[in-house]
């Protein structure tokens, strides 16, 4: 018997075997991308290209004329795209008789010259089979079907196997079930590639400290399961703890914050456990006046230490002993006013100066403890002097006072 060839440009494929290709649909367009091709088929088109298939099917007329039908999908402009696991789909495609009936699924297929197009073709999430007849004016049929997979949905969240929430070995098995044609992502990399298989295992080197795992599938249109988060803590050696502290500070109670390499390393500061976020710890250390000493103590989960010994003087803050003007002075607009202070630090730690009118800053920190301030006309009324000393360790002084800013009276000649 002779025999025809039909062609089928939808980038799936072996059409007799039903294998699946993949549609991923988005922004009214549905990309087809194939698992495999076989020989005797190609791509066709320009930016997402098809895989073309030959299959055989029957003569037309008994003439082994070797005439085609091309099929391809696209999304359907006229529709909005269905949510959540539908997509409508316009099929087109090309006989090489104008006078061929074609339909799709059923639906009857408009014919223009050699090209149909049947519109409105629902695929539902997961597989779908399309199903094209072809028959000419003297009754010969040619069929052709293809199975097409739509993700529009995320695959579901993988399962995880239990894991030791501390461990000695810096390799441990990760394991689990996945749904069927999807990859395996580990802290953003793919680390099981995407098989038909619904377990996974695999075998993942960890450093010492905390190993936060973040776990997702992926499906072949790039879609992502939710997270699944697991935390591992590898405990061989003793906790890296980092903290710095001032030599010297005028601040008690003293806010000791620092860090270690896991989150269930205990911190305690003479004898006293810290509060922890992850892998923070803070606590606020009351001083004494003078030399005080601290003793950090990190401990692991597999008992292992770190201790760190350090040494916080505290100082005294700065005193104000004068200032100028003198509480109710009078001042006059447009003449120059000198405020000054005088403040002294029991370890004669170098000074800075501010002063301030009214709330904002007149003249900003600087070693100078002398400033001079000539009102403006539109100043004319009662005023807030606000001088301030500070040294290099958090110690500071505030003194305030109330000054009038007046006119200058007229002398008579």
């Amino acid at each position: 018997m002779n025999t025809r060839a039909a062609v089928f440009a939808i980038g799936c494929s072996v059409i007799a075997a039903h294998a699946p290709a993949w549609a991923q649909s988005g922004n009214s367009s549905m990309r087809v991308i194939a698992e495999q091709i076989v020989s005797g088929g190609g791509m066709a088109g320009s930016g997402h290209p098809i895989r073309v298939i030959v299959a055989l099917g029957e003569p037309l007329g008994g003439r082994a004329a070797r005439p085609t039908m091309s099929i391809n999908l696209g999304a359907a402009a006229a529709s909005s795209a269905p949510r959540g696991g539908s997509q409508l789909v316009t099929v087109t495609g090309t006989v090489n008789e104008a006078n061929t009936a074609v339909s799709v699924n059923g639906v009857a297929a408009t014919l223009s010259g050699t090209t149909f197009q049947a519109p409105g073709i629902r695929l539902r999430e997961g597989l779908n089979l399309i199903t094209a007849l072809a028959a000419d004016a003297a009754g010969n049929q040619t069929t052709r079907q293809v199975t097409v997979r739509l993700c529009t949905l995320p695959p579901p969240c993988p399962t995880v196997g239990a894991l030791p929430d501390v461990a000695a070995a810096s390799t441990q098995t990760l394991s689990g079930t996945k749904t069927a044609g999807t990859s395996v992502w580990i802290n953003g990399v793919e680390r099981v590639a995407m098989d038909s298989s619904t377990t996974w295992s695999i075998a993942m080197a960890l450093q010492e400290g905390d190993n936060v795992l973040t776990i997702v599938t992926k499906d072949a249109a790039g879609h992502a399961s939710a997270t699944v988060t697991r935390t591992i803590v590898v405990d061989n050696l003793a906790p890296v703890l980092t903290l710095a502290l001032p030599a010297v500070t005028n601040l008690t109670p003293l806010a000791v914050s620092g860090t270690v390499d896991d989150h269930l390393t205990t911190v305690e500061i003479n004898g006293v456990r810290a509060d922890r976020t992850g892998q923070a710890f803070q606590m606020n250390v009351a001083l004494a006046l003078g030399a005080n000493t601290l003793t950090v103590i990190a401990t692991s989960p597999m008992n292992l230490r770190t201790t760190r010994t350090l040494s916080v003087t505290r100082g005294t803050p700065p005193a104000i002993t004068s200032v100028a003007p003198a509480q109710g002075s009078k001042l006059y607009t447009n003449a120059p006013a000198t405020i000054s202070v005088a403040a002294s630090d029991q370890q004669q730690d170098p000074l800075q100066y501010q002063v301030r009118l009214d709330g904002g800053v007149l003249a900003d920190w600087a070693g100078s403890a002398s400033h001079t301030w000539q009102p403006a006309a539109s100043q004319a009324g009662a005023h807030t002097l606000e001088v301030r000393a500070r040294d290099g360790f958090g110690g500071d002084a505030v003194a305030q006072r109330q000054v009038f800013v007046l006119r200058k009276p007229v002398v008579p000649q």
